[in-house]
């Protein structure tokens, strides 16, 4: 009995869930930005520019690129 008191809390043991760090301060976050058009996407990045420089940082804006998008299918690629 005393044998299998030992593999129950051996199990036990093993089977706890392994303890989750705390974040430290500056651990980096995702954000999902949702927009509804141009003008709102423009003032949401105005605004992640605002708080950005206000820590001393600097910005660069580049003009935005265009991806053609392209069937892989029509590459002739199989998988």
């Amino acid at each position: 009995i005393q044998l299998l008191l030992i593999f129950a809390l051996m199990a036990m043991v093993f089977a706890a869930p392994a303890p989750v760090p705390a974040p430290a301060g500056n651990d980096p976050t995702v954000s999902v930005l949702r927009y509804r058009n141009d003008q709102d996407l423009e003032a949401i990045q105005r605004a992640i520019i605002a708080q950005y420089e206000k820590t001393g940082g600097t910005t660069q804006v580049h003009a935005p690129q265009v991806a053609t998008v392209i069937n892989p299918a029509s590459l002739g690629i199989h998988f």
